[in-house]
């Protein structure tokens, strides 16, 4: 299965959403990384301003990129809705079910996967992605990285 880049595939609108607050994701801000066998990943978001946060991820695997993908986080509504755009592909909107200090759950029930995509901070310098089915025992990947670390050479 491809990293995070691959699993936004289609164009699909959440059906609900949790009103957005000015600072409610300001944890998410920063350069995270990490590596999962020989694949480095790295996610990056800006501090929301204006209603958003600009990010991107991309992974590298012995010296050679396998994925990238554009992501924003825009306040529709007045509510957080996550677009992804994997390889810079058609856009995917998860809305935000949960929004609260160090943690987010974006859903789109109608995708076929993900239908959830959760982000958390586990503390000051590690946070946690992970995309499912929608169930917390059904199908899931996840990835914890870590702030601001550095490739590896070979990455």
């Amino acid at each position: 299965m491809k990293r995070l880049t691959t699993f936004f595939l289609s164009v699909s609108t959440a059906l609900t959403a949790v009103p957005a607050s000015a600072n409610g994701l300001d944890w998410l801000a920063g350069h995270w990384c990490g590596q999962s066998g020989k694949t480095f990943s790295e996610e990056t978001w800006m501090a929301p301003r204006g209603g958003l946060l600009v990010g991107m991820h991309r992974d590298t695997r012995e010296g050679k990129a396998t994925g990238f993908e554009f992501m924003r986080i825009a306040q529709r509504d007045g509510r957080w809705v996550l677009s992804a755009q994997p390889g810079g592909g058609a856009v995917t909107a998860f809305a935000a079910d949960l929004v609260e200090e160090g943690r987010a759950v974006f859903a789109s029930p109608t995708h076929d996967f993900p239908k959830r995509v959760i982000y958390s901070r586990v503390d000051a310098d590690t946070l946690r992605a992970r995309i499912d089915d929608g169930r917390d025992d059904g199908q899931a990947m996840e990835w914890t990285w870590r702030r601001d670390c550095v490739a590896p050479p070979s990455s």
